[in-house]
């Protein structure tokens, strides 16, 4: 467990100081980008939980892993494009080295 805390801490830190090296205006492109791609996850995310007629077998559990992957990549992009918007407003709160 201490393992997965570490990595995932250290990549956190890594995603925060690389959107605190971006251009303001990269920063701000990568806000919106990370947001359009958030809600396109939820969006197709939400189309695979829904029941087809024409589904059979094997086609629910491969709808209901593209709907966990997909919720989870939107998870990635939320986080991401947090991060950037604390980015953008970290030198103004001191944040910022």
């Amino acid at each position: 467990m201490d393992t997965i805390l570490t990595s995932t801490s250290g990549l956190l830190a890594r995603l925060w100081n690389w959107t605190l090296n971006l251009d303001g205006g990269l920063q701000i492109v990568l806000v919106l980008l990370a947001c359009v791609a958030s809600g396109a996850c939820a969006i197709v995310g939400r189309r695979m939980q829904a029941p087809s007629p024409m589904d059979q077998g094997g086609a629910v559990s491969a709808r209901t892993v593209l709907a966990v992957v997909c919720y989870i990549l939107g998870v990635v992009c939320m986080l991401v494009m947090l991060f950037g918007l604390a980015a953008v407003f970290a030198p103004l709160i001191g944040l910022a080295h």
